[in-house]
């Protein structure tokens, strides 16, 4: 967090924001945000935090709860109080006891490189495609 250090954003537990949401450098998110979220630095998501968002940023800690995919280039954290609903790419993946992930992963240099400069924070959702109906038989 060395270069980060300088610009440590705390959004408080009173706060909500909708929307999409920009660090230059680390922040702390102790309140509510919907949206897009994309740090340069450590992005911590504190206890009783909560994020309905994509997430993009260096190094992830999770407390708190978040519903989307994440895109941690460096590291992703899970402590024991962490809540993730959502696929997740990583170059490291630590999970405490207790934590809870419900989704895919991808995990190591290889799978951050992968997924290029488009990371899952930016990228569009695929549609569902629902399967052909199905003749009834005679």
């Amino acid at each position: 967090m060395a270069d980060g250090a300088s610009s440590n954003t705390v959004i408080g537990k009173d706060t909500k924001i909708k929307g999409e949401v920009t660090f230059d450098g680390s922040a702390r998110i102790l309140g509510h945000i919907e949206g897009l979220i994309a740090a340069k630095g450590q992005l911590e998501i504190g206890d009783g935090g909560r994020c309905k968002a994509n997430i993009d940023a260096e190094k992830i800690v999770i407390d708190g709860k978040v519903e989307g995919d994440i895109t941690a280039r460096g590291s992703l954290q899970l402590n024991s109080k962490a809540d993730l609903h959502g696929d997740l790419v990583a170059a490291t993946l630590m999970i405490a006891e207790g934590a809870t992930l419900v989704g895919h992963c991808r995990v190591g240099p290889d799978a951050v490189k992968a997924n290029g400069s488009a990371s899952m924070a930016e990228a569009k959702p695929k549609p569902a495609v629902a399967p052909a109906p199905v003749a009834a038989k005679k």
